[in-house]
């Protein structure tokens, strides 16, 4: 009875053993695959934040340049404003009389 007490006990740790080494093994490959996730993840990131940026400073230049646009319409319309006036005054002949 003892022999096969101890012939149990020892195929129990034996198997535990196995099974605790294949364990290790499985985390240790999860770790891996964890750490080479992270770095794709970060290198996507990194992409996706320059792509990003690129695309803000796209963006940015567009609306500077629609500013600079109407700035240019808004002082041309100043100009021309300016030049009725003139004409206005110069033709109207109460604006001689103040």
């Amino acid at each position: 009875m003892e022999q096969a007490i101890l012939a149990m006990l020892g195929i129990i740790i034996t198997l535990m053993l196995y099974l605790d080494r294949g364990r290790r093994a499985d985390i240790a490959l999860l770790r891996n695959d964890n750490a080479q996730l992270r770095r794709d993840m970060e290198t996507g990131f990194k992409e996706s934040r320059s792509e990003f940026k690129r695309d803000m400073e796209t963006g940015f230049k567009h609306v500077h340049n629609r500013l600079d646009k109407l700035t240019d319409v808004v002082m041309d319309l100043c100009r021309r404003v300016g030049r009725l006036e003139g004409r206005i005054e110069a033709s109207d002949p109460k604006a001689d009389t103040s």
